[in-house]
């Protein structure tokens, strides 16, 4: 048979074992904290270590981590990245003779258009896809995602295409080239700068109108 006194003590018992674990963790928690604080010291150390201009991969000022390299900071490389996108848009997103610009999975089905023929709005396609989903397209071909060449039928349904597009945009902030740049230097790999594409953009366009001519 326990004492009076038997319960106060029990829960004494509890309440300095309790205290004792809490002071415990409240220690942990600082000794982890201390641990996150020099890490991330360390890790401010290392990107002040990084050379000026030199691509750091997955570090971006604002933003999710990116699993591309940042591209070089310099005009010449901006204005290169802006002619190049320029240049697929010629190449990818130009009228027909028919007066209609068509991604390529448009371009295979027979399927009422939305914009009538050269009333397309900026920007868009007589299809309703957007130059950045054309061209979108045309990259995830080249990298074995899909293909673009008639007669093949694997092709990248726009209903798993733009969203996929719009995803990368917003978790990665992806754009067009992204996917054709070196993943060390971040600049383009070889034959992915904007004078190919140039070059590329000016015989497709010689093509269209010699076939224009001969129509």
């Amino acid at each position: 048979m326990t004492g009076p006194h038997s319960a106060p003590v029990r829960s004494s018992v509890r309440k300095d074992s309790v205290e004792e674990e809490l002071r415990f963790l409240r220690n942990r928690v600082r000794e982890l904290e201390g641990e996150r604080d020099a890490a991330n010291r360390r890790l401010h150390e290392l990107h002040a270590s990084v050379a000026p201009g030199y691509p750091q991969i997955g570090i971006h000022p604002i933003g999710p981590p990116s699993p591309v390299p940042n591209p070089p900071n310099t005009d010449a490389f901006r204005a290169s990245w802006i002619a190049r996108t320029e240049a697929r848009k010629r190449k990818y997103c130009s009228l027909n003779r028919a007066g209609n610009a068509l991604c390529a999975w448009h371009d295979s089905r027979r399927e009422r258009r939305a914009y009538p023929p050269r009333m397309a709005p900026p920007g868009h396609l007589n299809c309703g896809c957007t130059f950045e989903e054309a061209l979108f397209e045309e990259s995830l071909a080249r990298h074995n995602i899909g293909s673009r060449h008639p007669g093949e039928s694997v092709r990248m349904d726009p209903a798993l295409r733009n969203p996929l597009l719009k995803l990368l945009e917003q978790r990665y902030r992806y754009r067009d080239g992204d996917f054709e740049r070196d993943p060390i230097t971040g600049t383009w790999v070889e034959g992915e700068g904007h004078a190919p594409w140039e070059t590329r953009a000016s015989s497709g366009s010689s093509k269209k109108r010699e076939d224009d001519r001969r129509s």
